[in-house]
């Protein structure tokens, strides 16, 4: 087996990322670490609204993140494969090593209004 990524990999790989790459989707993911759940307890438990729940949820659905199944008169929605839950706790412990040895900022981005800032500059 390789593990060398080829452009074809990086493109799919890009395109799922964007699913750690959001804060309400990564509090989502959370939620569901712990097994099936509907929009309803998602919400409550991610702190959103149902709405934002079910947005965030249609797009893990369709980067394949998660899976969603009818039972009786609810949708319950699951992390689709568990090596996705281990990826996201192996980007975590290395980030929290990183922050131990003395990195200070992990995140590549300012704060939204810093970014706001420097694109009106642009």
């Amino acid at each position: 087996m390789s593990h060398a990524i080829d452009d074809k990999s990086c493109e799919l790989l890009g395109g799922f990322c964007t699913i750690f790459a959001n804060v309400t989707r990564m509090r989502v993911f959370c939620v569901l670490q712990h097994g099936p759940k509907t929009v309803t307890e998602i919400a409550n438990e991610a702190g959103v609204s149902i709405t934002n729940a079910s947005q965030h949820l249609r797009l893990m659905k369709d980067k394949g993140a998660v899976i969603a199944e009818k039972r009786a008169q609810n949708v319950l929605y699951q992390i689709a494969d568990p090596r996705f839950l281990q990826a996201a706790i192996l980007i975590r412990e290395a980030l929290r090593d990183r922050m131990r040895q003395g990195v200070k900022k992990v995140s590549a981005l300012p704060p939204r209004s810093a970014r706001s800032r420097i694109a009106e500059r642009a």
